[in-house]
């Protein structure tokens, strides 16, 4: 990611950290981002017969991207969602083990998911692998989630290989969010839970942003004076 989105992306976050839980957060998702999609055949924890892939839209206004965390819900594209609250993994109810795997395979396999379909499909699947299984071992064939025979099967092979060798690899530094959807009383029903991934600026790239608010800061000061 280049340097200008890592600040302003990190901005955001720190915006809406800020900004605290007092308040729902507004989302509405586009589809997916680049159009890379493709099938995938759930069994467990729901049998269904989704695209998978990586989502784009907006959240409080800012362009994002985000991978689903719930098959137990849908997600209408277009739909402006006004009951989603940020909240970190762990209030969320993912472990430590579970955030070190999401970290895993965002260091090593993010890049990788923009390259095709099969492997957006594939980031996918692993995701939601890490989400339901992340506690034990890592296997679509078994466990709380469970793909079916159908679906993509690159991607499904493809998501499997990244899985098989997750914990072994070397861990970056990525800063998760998830973005929660509760059903409100005489509003919106609950849709897919998703989660946010935002790569940690290196100490120099944070200093300097740190130093591009405070110039930023000075010369609002200097206009009002």
């Amino acid at each position: 990611m280049a340097l200008g989105k890592t600040m302003r992306a990190a901005a955001f976050l720190l915006a809406c950290a800020a900004a605290g839980a007092a308040q729902a957060d507004t989302v509405n998702m586009s589809g997916f981002l680049g159009g890379r999609k493709a099938a995938a055949d759930i069994d467990l924890p729901r049998n269904i017969t989704p695209y998978a892939g990586e989502f784009t839209g907006t959240w409080n206004g800012n362009s994002f991207s985000a991978m689903c965390v719930d098959v137990m819900h849908n997600m209408t594209f277009g739909t402006t969602w006004t009951n989603y609250s940020a909240v970190t993994p762990a209030a969320y109810g993912f472990s430590s083990a579970q955030v070190g795997l999401f970290n895993r395979l965002y260091t090593n396999y993010y890049a990788s998911s923009h390259a095709s379909n099969e492997n957006a499909a594939a980031f996918q699947i692993a995701v939601w692998e890490i989400t339901y299984d992340g506690n034990g071992a890592l296997d679509v064939d078994a466990g709380s989630f469970e793909l079916g025979s159908g679906g993509n099967a690159t991607a499904r092979s493809t998501a499997m290989g990244w899985l098989s060798g997750l914990a072994a690899q070397s861990a970056g530094a990525w800063s998760f969010t998830v973005l929660d959807s509760t059903g409100v009383a005489g509003g919106q029903n609950a849709t897919q839970d998703l989660l946010v991934a935002i790569p940690v600026p290196e100490p120099a790239t944070y200093a300097l942003m740190l130093a591009g608010f405070g110039l930023m800061g000075l010369a609002s000061r200097r206009r009002l004076s």
